[in-house]
């Protein structure tokens, strides 16, 4: 009996290291966690990393987008850099305790940001691919909180503040890099997201541009705001293919969007807005690019994350959309088609939840229930 004892145990030791083998495996490769099937996205603000993220996920977020990282090249050596502001052993604190808790989160890492420089082009997609997985499994990874690293990337590259900065020109370059590099961590199993701007992925428009100076689309009535595009994260649609990216979070809080105008100016209900907005980025919308001709671009519902401002978007004199969880919950719970839901809804930031008294999470939890044991009083 105690040789058998013996061997069983033995046995089972080597299964378990078997299956730790391929727990390790799995965990070099691509994301540890899986998207859940309803999504409450949560950007950290810049740089942030503390317990607002805990009691944000407790009261219903179970997507974190840290904030943020930027593609740059190394003055020590030249080689590709992954230049990040947020501080990843308090990352890995927080995730730890988002296990201990058994809150399953999925943990995404930004790259970009307003005034942020955009990836560095010397580079290609699938050299910065491979940068970024090994600065994620050996610089992001915190072993000792029990943290692989993020689960995937989200795409933010935007314009400045500076009308006449470079940087509010998206080159083909930077597009194609954005691209190239998606599709390789889309092949080694991490999720890949993209938020662009509203008028950087508009159903209101057939027109294209890499250019970021263009006014609004909607007639806002004497407005000087050169800071909107022209559908132009819909090339990485047409050139790449909606498969490549799993999430897309339309920001609706660009300053002066038109979900801004169509809501505030003609009256519109936003639950009625979104569903019609979710409906047409999944029937596909008509977008003429210079070199791969006019295209059909489309965004199946099942991946539209509908992007929204807190509290702090009241204090903007009404530059910024803000839309309370309570006027949108009929486009969640009662859409007019099932091509009409999002898969769910984001905001921007976790750090300004609470201010003027707005605690967003908690109201958007109330219908979408990600996390059934939350604080749902709005």
């Amino acid at each position: 009996f105690a040789d058998g004892h013996q061997v069983l145990s033995s046995k089972a030791s080597l299964d378990r290291l078997a299956g730790d083998e391929a727990q390790e495996q799995k965990q070099l490769h691509g994301a540890s966690n899986a998207l859940p099937e309803k999504v409450l996205l949560g950007y950290a603000n810049w740089c942030e990393c503390d317990n607002k993220i805990v009691e944000a996920v407790e009261n219903g977020v179970n997507v974190v987008v840290w904030f943020n990282t930027n593609l740059k090249k190394s003055k020590k050596d030249s080689k590709p850099f992954v230049e990040s502001c947020t501080d990843l052993k308090c990352v890995g604190k927080v995730a730890q305790t988002l296990q201990i808790k058994r809150l399953p989160t999925v943990h995404l890492m930004s790259i970009g940001g307003w005034n942020s420089p955009h990836p560095n082009t010397e580079f290609t997609g699938s050299e910065w691919f491979e940068a970024w997985n090994k600065w994620n499994r050996e610089t992001a990874a915190q072993p000792e909180y029990g943290f692989n690293g993020f689960d995937g990337i989200d795409w933010d590259v935007e314009g400045n503040d500076n009308v006449t900065s470079p940087l509010n020109k998206i080159s083909l370059e930077t597009m194609d890099l954005i691209g190239e590099m998606s599709q390789a961590a889309k092949r080694t199993g991490y999720i890949v997201a993209m938020a662009p701007a509203q008028s950087y992925l508009s159903v209101a428009s057939k027109d294209y541009s890499l250019e970021l100076t263009h006014q609004p689309v909607a007639q806002w009535q004497q407005l000087d705001f050169p800071y909107h595009g022209r559908n132009t994260y819909a090339y990485l649609l047409a050139k790449y293919g909606s498969q490549t990216f799993d999430l897309v979070t339309v920001q609706l809080y660009e300053g002066w969007s038109t979900a801004n105008y169509n809501i505030t100016q003609l009256d519109q209900r936003p639950s009625s807005y979104v569903s019609k907005l979710v409906s047409k980025m999944h029937a596909g919308w008509e977008v003429g690019f210079p070199k791969l001709g006019s295209q059909y671009v489309s965004v199946e519902s099942t991946k539209v994350i509908i992007g929204l401002a807190n509290g702090w978007a009241k204090e903007s004199n009404g530059k910024f959309l803000f839309v309370g969880g309570q006027d949108l919950r009929e486009a969640y719970t009662q859409p007019p088609s099932e091509n009409a839901k999002p898969r769910g809804f984001g905001f921007w930031n976790i750090g300004d939840e609470g201010k003027n008294d707005i605690f967003l999470t908690r109201q958007l939890n109330s219908f979408l229930n990600t996390r059934s044991e939350a604080t749902t009083k709005p």
